[in-house]
């Protein structure tokens, strides 16, 4: 290869490489800093695709680890599972998999009103995404929650959506994890 062509090698070479890097990393766009906003981010859509892996149980151990807040707290139920069809299923596809954590926990009144001032919780819609499994355990009436509180409640690797009932002290959570 001749001397004068080598530039020119090289240069295209390195556009080659500036298109590969656009192309991988255009669809990436900041993340928002605040996360998602509660009233867009979706949970499950009222339990459909959650497949049941774990649970019902009522031990305080897996509810803690994933919400340590709720430590203190006396479990009236907890299930867990993934999102998607059943393990085995001809449905099921390559992937990662997204899991599920479902709790019902009696924290009592007064910490529920604690949590009230200090996340700034306002009155939202009763949960309706509960897993089938625990819905007797969510009693009608008032609840309370926010992004705030649901990020209180949220970690690296839990996205919880919160639901506080002043009247009976219950937190409902739901937790989404990868």
């Amino acid at each position: 290869m001749s001397r004068e062509r080598a530039p020119y090698r090289r240069a295209g070479g390195v556009l080659t490489c500036v298109g590969v890097a656009l192309v991988v990393g255009g669809g990436c766009t900041p993340a928002d800093p605040a996360g998602p906003d509660r009233t867009t981010a979706t949970i499950v859509d009222k339990g459909a695709g959650k497949v049941v892996t774990a649970g019902p149980g009522r031990d305080l151990d897996p509810v803690m680890r994933r919400f340590p807040l709720l430590a203190d707290g006396t479990v009236d139920g907890w299930i867990a599972g993934t999102i998607g069809a059943a393990p085995g299923s001809s449905e099921r596809v390559p992937g990662p998999t997204t899991y599920w954590f479902d709790a019902v926990v009696d924290v009592g009144t007064e910490q529920v009103a604690a949590w009230v001032r200090e996340y700034d919780a306002a009155s939202v819609a009763a949960p309706d995404s509960v897993a089938v499994e625990l819905r007797d355990l969510v009693q009608s009436g008032e609840f309370v929650g926010g992004r705030r509180l649901d990020d209180a409640f949220s970690s690296a690797r839990w996205h919880a959506r919160v639901y506080l009932s002043p009247t009976t002290g219950r937190v409902v959570v739901l937790g989404i994890g990868d």
